[in-house]
């Protein structure tokens, strides 16, 4: 969902050629739909516990016991039961995948109504929290429902104007030390961050009402001292684990530093000692993995980084140990009273009921409205809607938040509850009782659910939208780079690799075509998809140097012939796709051609990349967690077209595919026998290609197609569907060993898994094109049909492969040879430094 609103806004800027006001607009909508996607995670995921431990939040809802039960069965049981045994019936041969289907939209369809039940006992006890604050309980007994109506209305009112209020209040944190149930005692020496940057900015504004005493600053507490969670830290309760792993809840922990169950000064040592050797282990951590991806080499700009790195994180450390010195000092009270050590969180002012209600007009102006206009005016259907649904319950759980009425006003919520049997207690009073504890529950419940897990997936979009907005800004800064790069390969003559006299891999030849231009050698197609990365002006030498003078040729005629004469607006598509291929023609026979398509290579192309295949790998990764997560493959592809809902035309216009399957479809009409290639994006692309247009296709390290299938349409949906038959027909993809690219999606039937030699911390090493094209001519050796192929000097100044063997010696001491034949052909990249230098390089 982010992913695709952040291509829409670029598709928009790419047409506009600058920021308009919509895509300021747009952004605005960001943080929205952050928060209330991680609000429906954190309902997942509450789901699926609640599930775990027997629906206890649905049971306890007032819905009652058997009935939750019978809906739990109904969903999870009954309904896909019966569609399996239906389709036994009717002989269906995708019995399994129609049940599937029929499971996940009947477990989708609970969580639905699990979200509903959530979302309005989060308003309604928000509004009685309210009313009960008000000291208006019992009022609407004998009201009408127009009148009720009103009512309610009013108090979702005053409830906004609280909430808002508490969340804009000046805030400050105080070290308390309290005797028994005596008057607790604040103490300045030692606070931990006392007034932050936006409390202080309250403390100078005219609109905000100060609290000067200290009786009149307002407590706060956290959540989980209002749902009983506090942590006593004693002599017994203490371990290492509580003071350093769970760091969230230090300041909430109440220590006992005086009495018979306090902790003692060797336990507090021991907290010190570990909070900084276990927070330098962790960057020890972090800097050993960037050391071992880099290969154990650091350059001294990246040493420098990291040394600071350490410092600021051993600073914070020592600056936030502080308070466990403080505790040291109180561990030597001997006395028998118990002494308490905590912090406590206070309002130190609030805001004018005016100021309260401009900031909420202005966040549902800038934040809601503003965003949902310009999504609808950009023709961007699919968001606005999401955005307004979204939008809508997420604002008014934000403003009818009654955990935050619970931790500013009603302190004693949970323990105000009448007993539930007393002696001389009246019926009316056991009734009410009952009632009572049943509201504590569902509130207590209600609480933990609503809030729990929602601010690490509000740290896992925000890094989501960090990376998505690095990319665009990339792009903007990198408009004018076409992506093409010299001498990706540096090519020698006169040297050869014999084939292997075991056994080859059984995909060295392929046969597509009697006496075609690569003589089916599965190393050409590989430097043919390599010559889409090279530029523009090399191409001819390039392949005069691989196939010998006049055998091919790079066709940009037709290319330009095709962008003239083809009407890319009846599919949907635009003219200045970023797409980038190129076509090569055998001399020989002009009828056959090869389009092969470039792979990453600019910010832009990230951003493809994400747009076809990241619903499919998260969908992978959620397979691969799932206990016997295979046997929901069958649905996936369904799952992925769902997601893809999202995709707006703007983004389908800007689809590398679409150009490529229309240009393999024009040339096919127009009599040539076409084949297609690429690597990385450019061999997706390519299997995309071949499989629409029914050509044949080999991907090098390419992500896969079969469950993104659905995906890859033309305009309205049609008419280039992708079938298992296609993709196991006419494509073929080449898989190094340790490239994840490859696995990216699910393989289809034809694939050769390859060697690759790079080390194992070099993570991008076997992606690289050029060593797959060693590793081809090592093993299947570097002999064409009719004669040999140039063999790379990367093959063995880079990657370490063993020399190839001079074509007129027998002796195999030739590395000196082969390399100083390499330097002195290339001295720019493979001479020494005084060869470079003489060289001007």
């Amino acid at each position: 969902i982010l992913l695709f609103l952040f291509i829409h806004l670029v598709s928009v800027f790419k047409d506009e050629g600058e920021i308009g006001i919509q895509v300021v607009a747009s952004v605005f909508s960001v943080p929205v739909f952050v928060y209330s996607l991680a609000s429906a995670m954190t309902l997942v995921t509450n789901f699926v516990a609640d599930t775990f431990f027997g629906n206890r939040f649905l049971r306890g809802s007032g819905l009652g016991i058997v009935f939750t039960e019978w809906i739990a069965f109904i969903f999870y049981l009954g309904v896909p039961l019966l569609a399996f045994i239906v389709t036994l019936f009717m002989g269906k041969p995708n019995w399994w995948e129609v049940s599937l289907l029929t499971w996940f939209a009947s477990v989708l369809t609970f969580w639905c109504f699990f979200s509903a039940c959530v979302f309005y006992f989060e308003i309604a006890h928000c509004l009685k929290i309210e009313r009960d604050r008000q000291g208006e309980k019992g009022t609407t007994e004998q009201m009408g429902w127009r009148d009720k109506t009103r009512y309610w209305l009013e108090k979702a009112k005053d409830a906004t104007k609280c909430t808002t209020r508490i969340r804009l209040s000046g805030k400050e944190t105080k070290y308390k030390k309290q005797k028994g149930e005596e008057k607790p005692e604040y103490g300045d020496k030692h606070n931990r961050c006392p007034v932050g940057l936006c409390s202080l900015l309250t403390m100078k504004l005219s609109c905000y009402k100060q609290f000067d005493e200290e009786e009149q600053k307002k407590e706060i507490l956290s959540l989980g001292e209002v749902l009983g969670f506090t942590t006593y830290v004693t002599r017994y309760s203490w371990s290492l684990d509580k003071l350093f792993c769970r760091n969230k809840r230090q300041t909430s922990s109440i220590f006992l530093t005086s009495g018979d169950a306090r902790v003692d000064g060797h336990q507090i040592k021991s907290s010190i000692a570990c909070r900084i050797i276990g927070n330098v282990l962790i960057c020890l951590l972090v800097v050993g993995s960037f050391v071992w991806m880099s290969g154990n080499k650091i350059n001294p700009t990246g040493g420098v980084l990291f040394a600071l790195l350490l410092v600021v994180v051993l600073a914070y450390v020592a600056y936030n140990t502080v308070y466990l010195k403080e505790i040291l000092k109180d561990t030597t009270d001997q006395s028998e009273t118990t002494w308490t050590r905590f912090w406590e969180v206070r309002r130190i002012n609030e805001p004018s009921d005016r100021f309260v209600w401009f900031c909420v007009v202005a966040e549902i102006l800038l934040f809601y409205l503003w965003p949902l206009i310009s999504l609808s005016v950009q023709q961007n259907t699919q968001s606005a809607v999401l955005f307004a649904v979204l939008g809508l319950f997420s604002f008014t759980r934000h403003y009818l938040n009654g955990a935050i009425l619970l931790r500013a006003y009603e302190h004693d919520f949970f323990s105000k509850v009448i007993p539930y049997s007393a002696e001389g207690a009246s019926d009316e009073d056991i009734k009410r009782s009952k009632k009572s504890w049943e509201k504590k529950s569902r509130m207590y419940n209600m609480l933990r659910i609503g809030n729990a897990t929602r601010y690490f997936w509000i740290v896992v979009f925000c890094m989501c939208v960090f990376f998505f907005v690095s990319i665009v800004f990339l792009y903007v800064g990198s408009m004018d780079m076409d992506g093409f790069t010299s001498n990706t390969t540096t090519l020698v003559e006169g040297y050869a690799y014999e084939r292997n006299p075991n056994l080859p891999y059984p995909t060295c030849v392929l046969r597509v075509i009697e006496n075609d231009l690569l003589d089916g050698d599965l190393v050409g197609y590989a430097f043919i998809a390599n010559l889409a990365y090279t530029e523009p002006a090399e191409d001819q030498a390039s392949l005069n140097s691989w196939f010998g003078d006049d055998v091919a040729r790079v066709n940009d005629t037709l290319v330009e012939q095709f962008r003239e004469t083809y009407n890319f607006e009846v599919w949907g598509m635009s003219e200045n796709s970023p797409v980038s291929y190129k076509l090569v023609q055998s001399v020989i026979d002009p009828t056959y051609v090869m389009i092969t398509i470039r792979g990453t290579a600019t910010p832009l192309d990230v951003m493809a990349d994400a747009q076809l295949w990241l619903s499919a790998l998260l969908f992978q990764g959620v397979r691969a967690v799932l206990p016997v997560g295979d046997a929901f493959t069958p649905i996936l592809h369904h799952l992925v077209k769902v997601v893809h809902w999202m995709e707006t035309e703007a983004i389908a216009k800007v689809a590398y595919y679409q150009e490529t399957r229309q240009f393999a479809l024009f040339l096919k009409n127009e009599g040539y026998n076409v084949r297609v290639t690429g690597h990385s994006l450019g061999g997706g692309l390519a299997l995309i290609t071949g499989a629409q247009a029914k050509v044949s296709a080999v991907g090098f390290s390419a992500p896969n197609a079969k469950l993104s299938r659905d995906t890859f349409v033309g305009k309205f949906g049609a008419p280039f569907p992708v079938s298992i038959h296609d993709l196991d027909t006419y494509t073929f993809n080449v898989v190094p060993d340790r490239d994840p690219v490859p696995f990216i999606d699910d393989k289809a039937r034809l694939y050769q898994r390859m060697n690759c030699t790079a080390s194992a911390n070099d993570i991008a090493g076997c992606h690289t094109l050029v060593r797959t094209i060693c590793e081809l001519q090592y093993t299947c050796g570097s002999k064409g049909a009719s004669d040999y192929r140039p063999v790379p000097c990367e093959c063995v100044l880079e990657f370490g492969y063993p020399p190839p063997k001079p074509m007129n010696l027998t002796d195999t001491n030739s590395s000196l040879e082969f390399e100083d034949e390499c330097k002195a052909k290339y001295p720019c990249k493979w001479g020494n430094a005084t060869e470079k230098e003489n060289e001007g390089c």
